[in-house]
């Protein structure tokens, strides 16, 4: 008895000194100065960030070809588990037999099993034919049963996976950050038998990082509300004053890390802007208390300044450029690193006391501003993609544009356009000649 007491409190120990080095190391990321780049600031980055894999919209991914790598046919992606608010796809539906929908048997796969051949437009599971069919089955009508955290764990563990959402030894975290299973689990999902965890066994420590307002950035590691993508598509998008802002169009995914790069949202003229699409980080929106509305704390002219494209000019899914600054005109942290060295970008948008598209003045002049630069940028046939989504704030009559350009021309002309529609000397263009454009 006494020795268990003591492995309690060296745990209570290290969980507790743990907290207070994350929190140091959150409150060090929201306050870092302007050009200072200290190493606990630059660790910080570092190991919130997963690699870059490129992105896919949803609807390409939904009907791909599944096989296995010895290409013997499994079935198509039928369907996503996705989990908006935290970031994640949770799981791959496949369909499996059936004619035209009907009579197939349904399997789901956590997104990190699978290999992507985008050449061949399919994906790939390394299991075995045998293995796969005797895999356990999804119900559709079962979903709220079969998206819980311990059947989620089991199907995680059947295909060698760890869940994103595990608290190490001690089990799996719910949604409301309880643990769940009463016994801890082994990497592969399975009940570890040895003995089970303390009743206050410490939690997954995860430092929440701000949205750049009131509703705040969750933790990516906890389970939220598991929609489905085809349920998912057509869903109301509002700010926190009821305004229309639009509805979701579209998902940007990387199906290797399972995350909802962007959620895609189509303004439908709501925002004045007819045929336009915004991208969105996803841990920027919360549901209501129906889920049948996603909430976004921006206005109407903020999503004006903020990166937006025609639905036929998508950019190039392949480069993470134009979604770091999706994030950064957002002020939400990016969850994917590119190994490029964007450390002062990263200082600059996070210091409080620099200027995003969130900043955006409500003055009607400001506005005004804002929405004829915008045009006028629009406009200009000889425009890239970068170049029609660079960042535009209007404050007391001041203009910033910020965000990547393919050419020092480009930045000029965009600086040009700028400075014939606001008051003369009052432009800082911050743009920034890309040294590898994501599109022409």
């Amino acid at each position: 008895m006494a020795a268990m007491k003591t492995d309690l409190k060296i745990i209570t120990n290290i969980s507790a000194a743990s907290l207070l080095a994350l929190t140091a190391l959150g409150q060090e990321s929201l306050s870092q100065p302007i050009g200072e780049t200290n190493s606990n600031y630059q660790s910080l980055i570092q190991a919130r960030g997963e690699r870059w894999n490129g992105a896919a919209k949803a609807t390409d991914v939904i009907g791909m070809t599944v096989n296995n790598v010895q290409d013997e046919r499994l079935g198509k992606v039928s369907d996503l588990a996705l989990d908006v608010e935290s970031g994640r796809i949770v799981e791959v539906i496949i369909s499996t037999g059936g004619f035209m929908g009907m009579g197939s048997t349904l399997t789901a796969v956590p997104p990190g099993a699978f290999q992507r051949d985008a050449a061949q437009h399919i994906l790939k599971l390394d299991i075995s034919k045998q293995k796969f069919n005797a895999a356990p089955r999804f119900e559709i009508a079962r979903w709220a049963e079969n998206t819980q955290s311990n059947q989620l764990s089991e199907t995680y563990g059947y295909y060698s996976q760890q869940p994103y959402f595990a608290c190490g030894e001690y089990g799996i975290t719910n949604a409301d950050g309880t643990v769940a299973n009463s016994s801890p689990r082994n990497m592969d999902g399975t009940i570890n038998t040895a003995g089970s965890h303390p009743v206050d066994a410490p939690r997954n420590l995860e430092v929440a990082g701000s949205a750049g307002g009131s509703l705040g950035q969750i933790s990516s590691r906890k389970l939220r509300f598991i929609e489905q993508e085809s349920k998912l598509m057509g869903t109301s998008v509002k700010n926190l004053q009821n305004e229309n802002l639009g509805k979701v169009e579209n998902f940007a995914l990387d199906l290797s890390a399972g995350r909802i790069v962007a959620v895609i949202v189509s303004s439908g003229g709501f925002i004045g802007i007819d045929n336009e699409l915004s991208a969105v980080p996803p841990t920027a929106f919360r549901f209501d208390a129906e889920h049948d509305t996603l909430q976004v704390d921006a206005s109407k002219d903020n999503l004006v300044s903020a990166p937006h494209f025609k639905d036929g000019e998508w950019p190039d899914l392949s480069q993470p450029e134009y979604f770091s600054g999706v994030y950064r005109a957002y002020s939400v942290e990016p969850y994917f690193t590119t190994g490029a060295d964007n450390t002062r970008l990263n200082v600059r948008d996070i210091d409080s006391r620099t200027l995003t598209p969130l900043d955006q003045g409500n003055d009607q002049a400001d506005m005004d501003t804002t929405a004829q630069i915008r045009k006028g940028i629009i406009a200009d046939p000889a425009m890239t993609v970068n170049g029609k989504n660079v960042k535009i704030i209007t404050l007391n009559g001041h203009v910033t544009l910020r965000g990547p350009v393919n050419t020092a021309d480009e930045k000029s002309r965009i600086g040009d356009i700028a400075n014939h529609i606001a008051i003369a000397g009052n432009v800082d263009n911050q743009l920034e000649v890309s040294t590898s454009p994501s599109s022409n």
